[in-house]
């Protein structure tokens, strides 16, 4: 058990312990761990406070002396041979040590039990069977039970005439362990009667020692070898047997109920958890749609006058911004995470708990509640700014920005010792997203140095021998180091929207292999929804959302397009007024034109290009971005349990 308190204070004392017990015993039955906690309520005392929230011990919700129950109960409620407590009496009153002693040492009886402590007072000490009394730098100078211990400093008093009087009391039966350290740190004094100071490690004077702790420790040794000659049997002793071979340890079976035990225990734990925290929930349900609304209003502008999806000015920037806010609650609600978990996860790393299940329940979880805001956001966004036909794209967008905040947040959490520093880190990973993600300063417009390929191709542009009417670089080509910023992949996916985009990259596709009657039918569907498209128009919003419904079947394949569905597409609203924004077009027209430009040899990959070709493949802009999002979060994680094995490799050294 160790010294600080290792357990989740946003749920109740019987969750604490009720996942405990799923976590150490997950063999158990859900009956037989709810009996076994009952119990274990009773032996603690803590029957009556079974449902209180157990707090931060600024709350004041439990005594201290509940809290140290609270985490002894933690690991007795497993099935362990051994077991190890750290100070479990540190910062209690007399009574609640003892009474917290008196748990410890009932478990004895069957259990090999081992406690640190420091100055225990003269009830505690007698509970002990045997004490280990160890001087600075870890030396052995006793070892065995109390009774023996006093008697054995009270000679050594004797000895050097300090009274032994001081030690134990006959006539009372009482013992003071005090004397014990005070025997042992006998100040050295100079002839006047002074105590003689010398200065330590640290450079701060202290009391310099009479007897060093070499010197207790030679005279254990000394007094252990004459016990043992007295104990030595006159008797022959029978020759030992010859050791046996060694037994070879076979690999027990995984046992898949007790993994997903421990999955599912933990997965619910850390969204309990979640979920308790009023903070949490304030984020979670009140940020998201107040920064939604907040940034819908600021870019509500038409050049018109009149507001209109089609000439809305400010489209790309909400579709920006929206990914920023993604990213930024991502971070906000995982950086402090693993600060507040790490005693908990230092404490079950030491039963076995499989850490790879922690880093995934965490993700999960987190992640439910980064979906919950995405969703907020882009209801409120898009509603207020007439974005229609992109709900699920750029919800699907959204979350995977804030998953990759999350990882971020996560990886901030593991390296950090403190919530402050970790707060503090967030804008420096953060800002740079801003900075290089594409929006705020277009990469046509940045310093082109930072792109490492772009300054070496330009060197050899410049070179005597190279043709000058050949041009090897566009303005549109995103520099190296912005390739590293989850912003610059995710805010390129968001203008592609276009059902056009679709019908004519399925008819690029289809032409040159149309060669049998049913390629053939599909390729004339294909042209005749291009050619409605191009011209839809309907008598309101809702006939245009009915038509386009109509059309996407035939987009995927799944029906053959019917021209009887379309028999008056006509009316004073059009498709493109309200689904295509101006903004956003030019900014795929611009890249088409960088990227079709004749002076190439080939096509470069240019931002918002529709397509990229990487590795001597061509690959959809969606599909190889998604992609890259989804990997490099999955390497985020990857590096996190990395980084957590290795910091709990070393704490356990």
């Amino acid at each position: 058990m160790p010294q600080q308190d290792a357990f989740d204070e946003h749920l109740t004392i019987g969750e604490n312990l009720l996942f405990a017990a799923a976590i150490r015993a997950p063999h158990l039955s859900r009956r037989d761990r709810s009996r076994r906690l009952d119990a274990k309520l009773v032996e603690l005392g803590l029957g009556e406070r079974r449902d209180a929230v157990v707090g931060s011990p600024e709350s004041k919700t439990l005594s201290g002396g509940e809290r140290k129950r609270l985490n002894i109960g933690l690991d007795m409620i497993g099935m362990s041979d051994v077991y190890l407590f750290d100070e479990p009496t540190s910062g209690l009153s007399s009574k609640d040590s003892e009474h917290v002693m008196e748990i410890i040492r009932s478990m004895a009886h069957n259990k090999i039990v081992i406690v640190t402590i420091h100055q225990p007072s003269s009830k505690i000490f007698q509970m002990f069977h045997k004490a280990i009394l160890l001087d600075k730098g870890g030396r052995l100078v006793f070892f065995g039970t109390p009774s023996d211990m006093l008697r054995y400093f009270a000679e050594a008093e004797h000895q050097h005439q300090f009274g032994a009087e001081l030690g134990a009391c006959p006539s009372c039966g009482t013992t003071r362990p005090e004397f014990i350290f005070d025997v042992l740190e006998t100040p050295l004094r100079d002839l006047s009667g002074d105590i003689i100071y010398e200065e330590n490690s640290r450079g701060q004077l202290v009391a310099a020692r009479r007897y060093s702790p070499e010197f207790w420790r030679d005279k254990y040794e000394a007094f252990r070898l004459i016990q043992d000659v007295k104990q030595v049997s006159l008797l022959q002793e029978p020759v030992a047997p010859l050791p046996a071979a060694p037994i070879e340890r076979k690999r027990l079976p995984v046992r898949w109920h007790d993994e997903w035990t421990q999955f599912r225990t933990l997965l619910r734990r850390s969204f309990l958890s979640k979920l308790r925290n009023r903070a949490n929930m304030v984020i979670t349900i009140g940020v998201s749609p107040v920064l939604a609304l907040l940034i819908a209003t600021i870019l509500r502008y038409s050049e018109n006058g009149t507001y209109d999806f089609a000439s809305a000015y400010h489209i790309p920037t909400f579709l920006f911004l929206g990914l920023i806010v993604a990213m930024f609650l991502g971070l906000t609600n995982s950086a402090d995470d693993i600060i507040r978990d790490r005693p908990v996860l230092q404490r079950e790393r030491n039963i076995k708990v499989r850490l790879s299940y922690y880093v995934i329940s965490k993700t999960l979880t987190l992640g439910v509640f980064a979906f919950i805001q995405c969703v907020l956001f882009v209801l409120i966004g898009n509603s207020f700014l007439q974005i229609r036909g992109m709900f699920w794209l750029d919800l699907g967008i959204m979350f995977m920005t804030a998953m990759s905040g999350v990882a971020l947040g996560l990886l901030i959490s593991s390296l950090v010792a403190d919530p402050k520093t970790a707060a503090n880190i967030v804008p420096l990973v953060l800002i740079p997203q801003i900075i290089m993600g594409g929006a705020l300063i277009k990469y046509e417009d940045m310093n082109r140095n930072l792109a490492l390929l772009y300054s070496l191709s330009h060197w050899i542009s410049e070179h005597p021998s190279t043709d000058k009417t050949v041009k090897t670089e566009s303005k549109l080509q995103v520099p190296f180091v912005c390739q590293f910023i989850a912003m610059r992949w995710s805010y390129e996916l968001n203008p592609l929207t276009r059902r056009q985009d679709r019908a004519n990259d399925e008819i690029q596709k289809l032409a040159p292999k149309a060669n049998t009657p049913g390629l053939r039918a599909r390729l004339n569907d294909l042209k005749d929804v291009l050619a409605l498209l191009s011209g839809l128009e309907g008598r309101s919003t809702r006939d245009v959302d009915r038509y386009l419904k109509l059309v996407d079947p035939v987009l995927a394949g799944k029906q053959k397009f019917d021209a009887s569905l379309f028999k008056d597409p006509k009316g004073p609203v059009t498709a493109e007024q309200i689904y295509v924004n101006q903004k956003v077009s030019d900014l795929i027209s611009k890249a088409e034109m960088e990227q079709n430009d004749y002076r190439r040899g080939k096509k470069p990959n240019v931002f918002f290009g529709l397509k990229k070709r990487y590795f001597g493949t061509q690959f959809g802009v969606f599909t190889f971005n998604t992609i890259v999002l989804i990997a490099s979060t999955l390497g985020l994680l990857v590096l996190l349990h990395w980084i957590l094995r290795k910091q709990l490799e070393v704490r356990r050294s």
